[in-house]
């Protein structure tokens, strides 16, 4: 699974989520949306497509992730706490 690093700030009380899908979430097959030094369209998951051969080949990529979840061993994402300032 990819997981792309980040840099938000998440204020005291609020939550975050994260959502495992089968394949690359869009929102719509044409937003018109473009970062000036990208080709490709922002149709949900960012500029980035996973359908290059050549980045994805399908030796590698062709295959089944399966995550395991039960009591002993529940899924969790690590993340860093910034302490704030002394």
């Amino acid at each position: 699974m990819e997981i792309w690093p980040t840099s938000i700030v998440v204020p005291a009380g609020y939550r975050i989520a994260l959502s495992v899908r089968g394949k690359d979430y869009e929102f719509a097959d044409k937003t018109g949306i473009k970062l000036p030094h990208f080709k490709n369209e922002l149709k949900g998951c960012g500029p980035f497509l996973h359908n290059e051969p050549r980045d994805r080949p399908a030796k590698i990529f062709g295959g089944r992730t399966t995550l395991h979840i039960a009591p002993e061993h529940a899924p969790y994402v690590l993340v860093p706490v910034i302490p704030p300032k002394k």
